[in-house]
C-alpha cells in the first residue's frame, strides 16, 4: 500500500514517543504500592507516604491530560490524512481509460471509493504506535517481574503460548469471514444501486415489494456474518482478558503466597502486591498485542481493495509526454479494424477522411460503429498504431487531454449536474460572460424556452434534468457544446428529439460555423439535416462508402 509517507512516518514516531510516556508513566504506580506497604509504612515515614499518594493522584492527571491532547492533535490529522487518500483514490478512478469502467462494476467503485480511510489511518498512526509501544513495556515489566522475583517472572513466560494459540486460530476465522462481508457488501450495493436507476421500469412492473425483499435477504445474510465476526471476536476477549489472565493472576498470587508463607524466598507483602500489579500490566500489554494484530488483519483485508486503487495508473501517466492536437487537413482512418471485446469487431477495416473545415456526415444502421468512430476520436479507447491519424500523426502518439481540450463532441442527450441551467453551462466555461450564454443559447434555438422559465437561465434543472423533456435536454446539450468554443465539432444524432421545424434551423446554424472554418463531423438518421453538409458517408458493416444525397437511408 502508498500509504507509509514521509509526513506519516513522522507522526506515528511522534506518537510512539508521546504513548511511551504516558505508559513510562503507570510504571512508577507498582513500585510506590510495594515501597509504602514493605518501607514506609512499617518505618513510619508519613512524609514519603504523602509524597507517594501525591504521586498516586498526579499521574492519572498527567497522563489524562497527555492523552486527551494527544487525541485531538491526532484525530483532526487522521481526518485531513483519510480525506486527502479518499481523494486521491477518486482521483485515480477518474483519471482511469474508459475501458476500465466497462469491465468494472461502477456502483462497486462508487462504494469502494466513498469508503472513507480515516479508519485505517487512525489504526496506523494510533493503535500500531500503541502496539509497539505495547511490546516495550511488555518487555520492561518482564524485566522488572524478573527483578523482583525471578521465578515469578519466569512463570509469566507460559502465559505467552497460552494465549497466544487460540487467538490465531481464532484469527483465522475472522480473517475468511470479513473477506466475505466485502463482497457481500459491494453486491448489496449493487442492487440498491440498480433500484434507483431503474426505479421507472420497478415502479410500472410493480417489483417494489420483491426488490426490497432482496435486499433485505441479502441484508440478513451479511448480518449472519457479522454475528458468527463478533461472536469469534468475544471468544478472543474471552480467552485473553478472561480466562487465561484470571489463570495466572491466580498462579501467580498462590505462588506467590505461599513463598511468603516458607519465608525461604524473601519475598515480601509489599513486593507481591507489586508483582501481581505488574503482571496486571504485562497481561494487558500482550493481551494488547495479540488483538492489535487481530485487528490489522481486518484491517488489510477491509482496505487492501480500496488502497489497491491508489497504484492505478491511468491516462495522466500513460498520455504523459505526448504530442499536442494540432489539425491541418484532416483526421483519417486507415484500414480500422475495431471491436470493444475480444470476440466482435464493430468497425472491420475501416477507412474514411473526416477534412479539416468540412461539414462530413455519417450515417448507418444502429450497431454500424458510428459513434464507436467518436469515441475513437476522443481517445476514449484505442486503436492498433497505425489505424488513426491526424494528418499524419498516428493517434495514439497525441496527448488525449489536448483533444478533449479542442475537439467538442455533443452528444443527443447530455448528463446534467445538480443545479441551475447556468450553472450546467458553466461547467463547460467557467469564464462565460452572459452575452456569450445568450449566443449558445440562441444558436441551439434555446432562448424563447429558458425565457419562460421562472427564474430563467437560473433555474433549477432537478436531478440529472429531470425537469426538461428530451428535446430541450437535447438542445441545452447543443448549447453547453457551442459554448466551448471549439472549432472541431462531432454531433452524435443531435437532431433526433427535436421537431423538423427546429432541425432546419439548427442545420442552418451548423451549416454557417462550416463556413467560418468549423469542422464538424455529424452522425445523423436523417438525411434532412446533412443537406448541407460537404460528403456523406454510409456505414455498413464497419466500412464506409460515400453516399449520395438523393438516396434514402
Amino acid at each position: 500500500m502508498k500509504l507509509m509517507t514521509k509526513d506519516i512516518r513522522q507522526r506515528r514516531r511522534a506518537s510512539i514517543a508521546v504513548f511511551a510516556s504516558i505508559q513510562a508513566l503507570t510504571l512508577v504506580s507498582p513500585y510506590l504500592m510495594g515501597a509504602i506497604i514493605d518501607d514506609y509504612i512499617p518505618g513510619r515515614k508519613t512524609g514519603k507516604i504523602a509524597a507517594g499518594i501525591l504521586f498516586f493522584v498526579l499521574i492519572p492527571f498527567a497522563t489524562i491530560l497527555l492523552q486527551t491532547l494527544y487525541n485531538y492533535f491526532t484525530i483532526k490529522y487522521v481526518r485531513q490524512k483519510g480525506n486527502e487518500y479518499a481523494l486521491q483514490i477518486m482521483e485515480r478512478l477518474v483519471y482511469k481509460e474508459k475501458s476500465y469502467f466497462d469491465r468494472e462494476n461502477s456502483l462497486e467503485l462508487l462504494s469502494y471509493a466513498s469508503k472513507e480511510t480515516v479508519g485505517y489511518i487512525n489504526f496506523y498512526v494510533a493503535e500500531l504506535s500503541q502496539y509497539y509501544v505495547s511490546i516495550l513495556i511488555a518487555a520492561i515489566v518482564f524485566g522488572i517481574l524478573c527483578f523482583l522475583h525471578p521465578a515469578l517472572g519466569g512463570l509469566q513466560l507460559l502465559y505467552l503460548p497460552l494465549a497466544y494459540f487460540p487467538v490465531r486460530l481464532i484469527m483465522r476465522n475472522v480473517d475468511r469471514e470479513i473477506q466475505s462481508v466485502v463482497a457481500e457488501n459491494a453486491k448489496i450495493n449493487q442492487v440498491k444501486g440498480d433500484i434507483f436507476q431503474a426505479i421507472e421500469f420497478i415502479k410500472l412492473s410493480r417489483l417494489e415489494k420483491r426488490k426490497l425483499e432482496e435486499v433485505n435477504q441479502k441484508n440478513q445474510s451479511v448480518n449472519g456474518i457479522w454475528g458468527k465476526i463478533s461472536a469469534l471476536d468475544t471468544l478472543c476477549g474471552i480467552w485473553t482478558s478472561g480466562f487465561a489472565t484470571v489463570l495466572f493472576t491466580g498462579l501467580t498470587f498462590g505462588a506467590g503466597a505461599m513463598l511468603i508463607l516458607f519465608g525461604e524466598s524473601g519475598l515480601q507483602v509489599g513486593q507481591l502486591v507489586s508483582v501481581i500489579s505488574y503482571c496486571g500490566i504485562f497481561y494487558a500489554k500482550v493481551n494488547f498485542i495479540l488483538q492489535t494484530v487481530v485487528d490489522k488483519k481486518k484491517k488489510e483485508n477491509e482496505y487492501r481493495k480500496v488502497f489497491a486503487y491508489l497504484e492505478l495508473e491511468g491516462e495522466r501517466e500513460k498520455e504523459k509526454g505526448k504530442k499536442p492536437f494540432e489539425l491541418a487537413e484532416k483526421i483519417q482512418f486507415r484500414n480500422c479494424t475495431f471491436g470493444y471485446n475480444e470476440t466482435e469487431n464493430i468497425l472491420q477495416g475501416l477507412t474514411i477522411p473526416l477534412e479539416k473545415g468540412k461539414w462530413t456526415g455519417i450515417v448507418g444502421a444502429s450497431g454500424s460503429g458510428k459513434s464507436t468512430m467518436f469515441d475513437i476520436i476522443m481517445k476514449l479507447y484505442n486503436v492498433p498504431d497505425g489505424e488513426v491519424y491526424v494528418d499524419d500523426l498516428d493517434i495514439n502518439q497525441i496527448d488525449c487531454f489536448s483533444i478533449r481540450d479542442r475537439i467538442t463532441k455533443i452528444s443527443q442527450e447530455v448528463f446534467l449536474f445538480p443545479g441551475t441551467l447556468e450553472d450546467n453551462l458553466k461547467l463547460v466555461r467557467p469564464d462565460a460572460t452572459e452575452e456569450d450564454i445568450r449566443r449558445a443559447l440562441d444558436f441551439a434555438c434555446l432562448s424563447e424556452y429558458v425565457s419562460t422559465l421562472p427564474e430563467g437561465i437560473r433555474t433549477d434543472v432537478g436531478e440529472a434534468g429531470k425537469l426538461m423533456s428530451g428535446g430541450e435536454k437535447q438542445r441545452l446539450s447543443i448549447a453547453m457544446g457551442i459554448l466551448r468554443g471549439n472549432k472541431v465539432l462531432l454531433l452524435d444524432e443531435v437532431s433526433s428529439n427535436l421537431d423538423p421545424k427546429v432541425e432546419d434551423i439548427l442545420a442552418e446554424h451548423f451549416h454557417s460555423l462550416a463556413e467560418q472554418g468549423y469542422t464538424i463531423i455529424s452522425i445523423s438518421h436523417r438525411m434532412e439535416f446533412l443537406k448541407y453538409a460537404d460528403a456523406v458517408y454510409e456505414i455498413k458493416k464497419g466500412q464506409a462508402a460515400e453516399k449520395s444525397r438523393t438516396s434514402a437511408i
